[in-house]
């Protein structure tokens, strides 16, 4: 057994973050890095600064001869504990209301990704809140887009005799002539409990479209067939985690992902509020152990008010 503890990936995430801002921090406010330099110090000094009138007197002088401190990075340099377990906290009532917030302006952004510093907030407010890891890159994969558009799609064939009678909902939705981009759905012939759930809660995604997709497909294709996502509609609070069971949309279209019927009815992903537009991120789970699904943010929220109003 290792004598080292492992590392948190929101831990690792954190670090990241932290190694991002002070790297920002020295480009964007030189007088006050010039500062902490001509005294030996490094920017965990801020960590101290509370501890020492002159100090944080001083250096908050340097800082505002310097360019605007970005207001979430400070938060974070300043606010870092020396113990790391103590940068993981619970998400409070209030968090969840400001991500669901800063969420639903970040989905009205042009369809593509969103900068570093913002990615890496957004995977660890996420994973809080839904109690597991997700990310917008993962095992070094990454699609074109992790926000934009996500189009309604039809059933998929889940065994060549398949049927649209042969599907509990949404039959208005229609079922594809032809079977998804990575095949059936059955295990060795089977319909099991497990295809079912992958074809009800399946993401049609661009992998045609990825750089490295036509010299690479022997290796992509399956590393993406059933890739466990979530897809997160901020302006209803809803959220479903599916695996990857199509590709597409094409570019024509103007749609960057595709949902199940089952998806974009349930989470509510084409409301007059939400239009389509949501958040599209990895569900890193190499023990599948987090369940195909709806997940109900808004209940969450009525969750963290209750434990509130309880403590």
């Amino acid at each position: 057994m290792s004598k080292f503890k492992k590392t948190s990936p929101k831990l690792n995430k954190l670090r990241l973050f932290y190694a991002d801002a002070k790297n920002r921090f020295h480009k964007t406010h030189l007088n006050a890095s010039q500062w902490l330099g001509d005294r030996g110090l490094d920017v965990e000094a801020l960590k101290m600064a509370g501890k020492s009138a002159i100090t944080a007197t001083t250096l908050a002088g340097a800082v505002l001869t310097s360019q605007p401190v970005d207001a979430r990075m400070a938060e974070k340099i300043l606010g870092l504990n020396n113990k790391e377990e103590k940068l993981v906290a619970e998400v409070t009532l209030e968090e969840h209301e400001e991500i669901m917030n800063k969420m639903a302006q970040m989905v009205k952004m042009p369809p593509g990704h969103l900068n570093r510093e913002d990615e890496l907030y957004l995977e660890q407010q996420i994973s809080d809140m839904v109690g597991f890891e997700v990310t917008a890159e993962l095992d070094g994969h990454r699609l074109n887009h992790s926000i934009g558009i996500m189009g309604g799609e039809q059933h998929l064939k889940r065994f060549p005799t398949d049927s649209l009678a042969q599907h509990d909902e949404y039959q208005q939705a229609g079922i594809a002539p032809n079977r998804g981009a990575f095949g059936w759905f059955t295990e060795n012939g089977e319909l099991t409990q497990q295809a079912i759930q992958r074809e009800k809660y399946y993401f049609a995604v661009q992998t045609l479209y990825l750089p490295e997709w036509n010299q690479n497909h022997d290796e992509l294709k399956p590393w993406y067939k059933y890739r466990k996502m979530i897809a997160i509609n901020p302006a209803d609070g809803m959220a479903a985690v599916g695996v990857v069971g199509d590709a597409g949309p094409a570019q024509w279209v103007g749609k960057q992902f595709g949902g199940s019927p089952e998806i974009i009815k349930d989470a509510k992903i084409w409301s007059k509020e939400a239009r389509g537009r949501v958040i599209l991120f990895f569900v890193d789970d190499p023990e599948d152990k987090v369940p195909l699904g709806i997940v109900d943010l808004n209940q969450i929220k009525e969750q963290l008010a209750q434990a509130e109003a309880a403590s």
